[in-house]
């Protein structure tokens, strides 16, 4: 399965319709910034996450890795995101 947990602080919230996207910035071990996506948010869940960015505030979050690859300029491009769930995402 590929199901990912871990904890982070938000960082770069950025909302697009009803997707919103974010990097969830792990300081566990090697420090990385992790991609995420969250499909179809309500007013709500933006505010929420908008909020937990500006407090700065350390989160658990769940969900499951999507990787996919294109072509740009010639060179195949990998990328690799956690599609995350609202209702998982919890204040530590």
């Amino acid at each position: 399965m590929n199901i990912f947990a871990g904890t982070g602080k938000i960082n770069d919230v950025e909302i697009k319709g009803k997707v919103l996207k974010f990097n969830l910035e792990n300081q566990q071990g090697k420090p990385c910034s992790i991609p995420c996506v969250l499909f179809d948010i309500s007013e709500e869940v933006k505010d929420f996450i908008c909020q937990l960015q500006t407090e700065k505030q350390t989160v658990w979050l769940q969900g499951y890795i999507s990787s996919y690859e294109y072509e740009y300029k010639g060179k195949t491009i990998k990328k690799i995101e956690v599609i995350s769930y609202a209702s998982s995402i919890k204040p530590v």
